[in-house]
């Protein structure tokens, strides 16, 4: 069994939505759904519904909202021991705006996961816990992202086996801080408005994406398209598959890094690319039929027995 450590943003999500017209300075009705966030948190209990032992490195505050994230997450079984709370910073919160017709508006608000280190109690944990797999998101510093590709590279040097890194683009103002380091990332995921910022123009599902993406220095990655589907490149060969069309488009937030937890999950266990593909495309579908940012029934039995064929 794979031991995984997420490591980045565990967050409140603030999500507001209007079917009324986006006017300026107009006030509308509509839905406001507050929720546990932040794609360490959902990767960490994605891939410990999927069967993984999985850890979360991470910063809350000492606040109401660090203790519902804390207490989900113990909930959900994941390894806490390095869920730290900040004495003087509070907690993330990330909020999106929508409204009918208009494209929806994101505000965060991030600071205190500048205080996620790779210190010596996280570098203890990593061996004391046999843990061969690293969640990386884009929240980081650039100072601790270095410091975990320089782990990797500290195993390489010592002949030991090297830590697999899945890194996630994340968003697209911080998408480009760890291309730097593309040639040790083992699996990268970006979507299509993350990889428009790292290639300065709108990508498409094709072949010349993943060329550009190999120019950069990337040999495994993905690239989610919303309803257009994914584009997956893995040791030279591109797959372009179309998105399974959900039951219902509840709420997309948290889709792509469900797609990446199933696609991670076929892949770690030796599963052929396509049979990756599916496992991510219908962790992706489900999720996208709920207001959460994870679906609580994606387990490996439920991948195993999906219906692929009428998708």
């Amino acid at each position: 069994m794979h031991k995984v450590l997420s490591v980045g943003s565990a967050s409140v999500d603030i999500k507001a939505f209007s079917y009324q017209e986006d006017i300026r300075n107009a006030y509308r009705e509509g839905t406001i759904d507050l929720v546990p966030g932040g794609v360490a948190r959902g990767m960490a209990i994605n891939l410990k519904q999927l069967g993984f032992e999985s850890a979360i490195c991470s910063v809350v505050g000492n606040d109401i909202f660090g203790e519902y994230i804390r207490t989900a997450l113990d909930a959900a079984k994941v390894n806490t021991q390095l869920l730290k709370t900040s004495q003087s910073g509070t907690t993330a919160l990330f909020s999106v705006m929508g409204a009918q017709g208009g494209p929806a508006s994101c505000v965060y608000s991030n600071s205190v996961l500048q205080e996620i280190r790779l210190d010596q109690s996280v570098r203890s944990f990593i061996a004391q816990n046999g843990i061969d797999t690293i969640v990386l998101d884009s929240n980081l510093s650039m100072e601790t992202l270095g410091d975990f590709y320089r782990l990797k590279q500290e195993s390489i040097l010592n002949g030991a086996q090297p830590l697999f890194i899945f890194q996630n683009a994340t968003s697209p103002d911080i998408a480009k801080k760890s291309l730097q380091w593309a040639p040790l990332i083992d699996l990268f995921a970006a979507n299509e408005f993350e990889a428009a910022a790292i290639l300065e123009t709108r990508p498409a599902p094709d072949h010349i994406t993943a060329d550009r993406f190999r120019e950069i220095g990337f040999n495994n990655f993905i690239i989610t398209f919303g309803a257009e589907g994914v584009l997956v490149s893995l040791n030279g060969k591109t797959w372009i598959e179309k998105a399974y069309k959900p039951a219902a488009v509840v709420d997309t937030i948290g889709a792509g890094d469900a797609f990446a937890a199933g696609f991670l999950f076929g892949l770690l266990n030796g599963k052929a690319e396509k049979t990756c593909i599916r496992y991510g495309l219908a962790c992706a579908r489900e999720t996208i039929a709920t207001r959460d940012t994870v679906c609580g029934f994606l387990t490996a039995e439920f991948l195993e027995n999906y219906p692929y064929a009428q998708n």
